[in-house]
């Protein structure tokens, strides 16, 4: 789907749309939503990738934590490819393979992460938000 970096004080975002035969104006608009968290997150805004949760997920305060704590000691860059996608009237489920490259702002090590994730958006008050991401490990600081 999305293919997201930043080289120092400059944010360069690279979109990569995939033409899909009968992609819905619900599919595209949840693709959306998950772009929008990769990209505040390159642009090192935490706040904003949160803004795309309904704070009745389980796990928002972990994330907010783990995408804080990421975003204060490294520059990230994000690609994402979406692998399944099931969508129903009210929801959809989503399954994505993100890779997540960190570059530390002190050392300057690099390094990639990558997993699949499992997520679940809904719409509520007209716009479609993250339930469920799953798992975390991807975004933990500390894992390595």
């Amino acid at each position: 789907m999305a293919a997201i970096g930043r080289s120092g004080a400059w944010p360069v975002l690279l979109l990569f749309c995939h033409a899909a035969i009968g992609q819905t104006g619900q599919s595209a608009n949840v693709r959306r939503c998950i772009g929008s968290v990769a990209t505040a997150l390159t642009a090192g805004d935490p706040a904003d990738a949160m803004s795309n949760f309904d704070k009745s997920f389980s796990g928002y305060e972990k994330l907010n934590s783990y995408f804080a704590a990421l975003t204060n000691s490294f520059e990230l860059g994000n690609e994402i490819d979406v692998t399944d996608e099931q969508d129903s009237a009210t929801e959809t489920k989503l399954t994505v393979h993100w890779v997540l490259s960190l570059t530390g702002l002190q050392n300057r090590h690099a390094e990639n992460r990558s997993g699949d994730l499992n997520i679940r958006l809904v719409r509520k008050g007209g716009k479609w938000k993250i339930v469920d991401f799953s798992p975390l490990d991807l975004f933990n600081p500390t894992a390595r």
